[in-house]
């Protein structure tokens, strides 16, 4: 047995056991010996950072540095010279040990500073101690960091805390930091029965192995337990230590996890009641059955002792599951019915049954259809039949959604370039339709063809883009004039026209009252085309059943082919087609054509009641009709 401690009549017993020299320090070989090394050849930092858990060594080592610069032996520290016992009583002049969590203020800092710009009293160094130092302020840091930086040649700092994270970065960057770690239950029970033999006292090695379990690695916790035994007579013994820490007999334990390894469910609640009406709390009946089971699996692998356990590896570690994870409901609620609920759900973990496999597990899951990069809304759309041209083709909508974000994807520039185009879809490829008279647009389409084709892969996974020029154009790309003279050419039967045989195309002087086309404006003019006959009667006439819709299919009309050929403007197409848009002509399909029709038009009737005397002067020879007789002052003393 290992040489007991000297202790001295202190009050607590952690106290008394604080390592003097670096020899008896528990554990933190890897600080001990850059601590040692250092004061060998005089290479002390100026500062050092002291982090890790509660009670392993971090303030020991702390005044164990305070007493080696103080030490007048060799090797130091010695721990019996008088430096080294006035460090360890807390009473040498240049050793400061500050509690940071108490003085963490600017003006504690300034205080500080002050103190350590004095010389030494009694030896060559001061050293200040900042225990907790990451519960200082952030104003206190940075008055701190300056001094920290480049303190005295006779000062050094040291920082002991337990989160190192919450210290600023400038301050890490400027310490020799060290980490403590926790120490194993073999080196706290070694250092317990030191202190025993110190004593002239003894004790079991299962009581001090509880104990050092019970302390999670941390001696202070160790010692304060050793402490509280250490006021019963005799040896210590396991049955003692349990009574005097309140915690369940460990034989009851074993014995109510063995119950629920082989199934005794009713004996195991029974024992589990017994205990509780003991005194014992749910959650340390729960913890200690939890504790229970490993030491059960531990000890079939050798690595201790434990209950005799049968079930497999894989339901143990189940039912340590389910134990562990009722921890978090007993602290809430730890009471009979929480104790109860947590060994149902270990019981049932030990015992469970398999399930069997269910008929939908062993039907073979669908192969994984190949992978198309190619859209699939496109795909179908492209792979679809033919609609009839009654009905809307599938797609449309997705085809402009698409193409909204084709447009999206490309610069504002070439934006508008491509805005001219219809976009379609030809096999694997998107052709854009360019009219005729779009070529500008077309050209500066075909300058960024290669930023186009990026957008179009990028969006809809197409690598071609082709561009086409002449197109069919849209009837709102063509002139007013044009359409009026087709419409009227298309739908009206040549007896059916005012005068009884009126050509489309009429002299000036044939027009009534010598009327002449309203001046425009130069830049508003069509171009003037060049001269054609006029279309005989049966070129042009149309049966008066004949639907409106025949001029907007021109189903002889190819996409390589241009425009029909325009008509020039002519007053009297203009007074008898108000150039409707697209959408009100597409209301009037169905209706009957001629000039009966357009009679019967409600919009037809209102420009009657407006212009009704103006169309006077160019119908003279017309019926009058009870809706022309309308009055039109406004075109009295109108110079024709």
């Amino acid at each position: 047995m290992a040489p007991g401690l000297k202790l001295e009549p202190v009050s607590a017993l952690y106290r008394q056991a604080r390592p003097t020299t670096f020899d008896e320090m528990v554990g933190q070989e890897h600080v001990k010996e850059v601590l040692l090394n250092a004061l060998r050849s005089g290479r002390l930092a100026q500062a050092y950072l002291f982090s890790g858990p509660r009670g392993v060594g971090k303030t020991s080592s702390a005044r164990l540095i305070a007493q080696a610069v103080n030490c007048s032996s060799d090797p130091r520290p010695c721990g019996t010279c008088e430096g080294c016992r006035l460090v360890r009583e807390g009473r040498h002049p240049d050793v400061l040990e500050i509690d940071a969590a108490s003085n963490n203020s600017v003006e504690d800092v300034r205080e500080l500073r002050e103190r350590i710009l004095l010389s030494p009293i009694l030896s060559q160094h001061k050293v200040v101690i900042l225990d907790e130092a990451h519960m200082m302020s952030k104003s206190a840091f940075n008055a701190l960091l300056k001094t920290l930086e480049e303190p005295p040649p006779h000062v050094i700092f040291i920082f002991a805390t337990t989160e190192p994270e919450r210290m600023p970065p400038t301050i890490l960057s400027r310490t020799q930091h060290f980490r403590f770690r926790r120490l194993s239950e073999a080196e706290i029970v070694e250092k317990l029965q030191r202190i025993l033999a110190g004593l002239g006292r003894e004790a079991e090695p299962p009581a001090l192995q509880l104990v050092a379990q019970l302390a999670d690695g941390a001696m202070r916790d160790a010692e304060s337990l050793l402490d509280r035994l250490l006021t019963l007579e005799g040896p210590l013994t396991l049955k003692q230590t349990e009574d005097a820490l309140g915690l369940p007999p460990q034989e009851a334990l074993f014995a109510l996890a063995e119950a629920l390894d082989k199934g005794q469910l009713r004996p195991a609640l029974e024992q589990a009641q017994q205990l509780y009406t003991q005194g014992f709390a749910a959650r340390t009946l729960a913890q200690g059955l939890l504790e229970a089971l490993r030491a059960g699996l531990y000890g079939r692998m050798g690595l201790g002792m434990g209950p005799h356990l049968n079930q497999p590896d894989e339901r143990l570690v189940a039912a340590m599951t389910a134990l562990d994870e009722a921890q978090e409901r007993l602290l809430k609620r730890s009471d009979a019915m929480s104790l109860e609920l947590a060994l149902l759900g270990a019981y049932q973990a030990l015992h469970q049954t398999p399930t069997a496999p269910s008929a939908a597990a062993t039907v073979a899951p669908p192969s994984i259809p190949d992978f198309d990069p190619r859209p699939r809304k496109l795909e179908a759309r492209k792979e679809a039949p033919a609609a009839p041209t009654s009905t809307p083709s599938p797609g449309v909508a997705d085809l402009a959604s698409e193409w909204r974000r084709v447009m999206g994807a490309l610069k504002m520039t070439i934006r508008g370039f491509v805005r001219e185009a219809e976009p379609r879809f030809e096999e694997d490829r998107l052709v854009l339709l360019f009219p005729e008279r779009a070529s500008f647009h077309f050209q500066g389409a075909q300058k960024n063809l290669e930023d186009i084709q990026k957008a179009v892969r990028e969006v809809l996974g197409l690598e071609q883009v082709e561009l086409r020029l002449g197109g069919k154009k849209k009837l709102a790309d063509e002139p007013a004039g044009n359409r009026a003279n087709n419409l009227r050419a298309v739908t009206r039967p040549e007896g059916d026209r005012p005068d009884g045989a009126r050509s489309a195309l009429r002299p000036e002087g044939d027009r009534p009252n010598g009327a002449r086309a309203p001046a425009r404006p130069e830049g508003d003019r069509p171009p003037t085309p060049p001269p054609i006959e006029p279309p005989s009667a049966p070129d042009i006439a149309a049966p008066a059943s004949a639907p409106t819709d025949a001029l907007w299919e021109e189903p002889g009309l190819s996409l390589e082919g241009g425009p029909p050929e325009p008509e020039p403007w002519h007053p009297e197409a203009a007074l008898f087609d108000p150039n409707p848009p697209d959408e009100a002509l597409e209301e009037t399909e169905g209706q009957p054509s001629g000039e009966a029709g357009l009679l019967e038009d409600p919009r037809f009737q209102k420009l009657i009641q407006l212009f009704g005397g103006r169309l006077r002067r160019f119908y003279p020879e017309a019926p009058r009709e009870g809706a022309l007789e309308a009055p039109a002052p406004e075109s009295e003393g109108e110079p024709d």
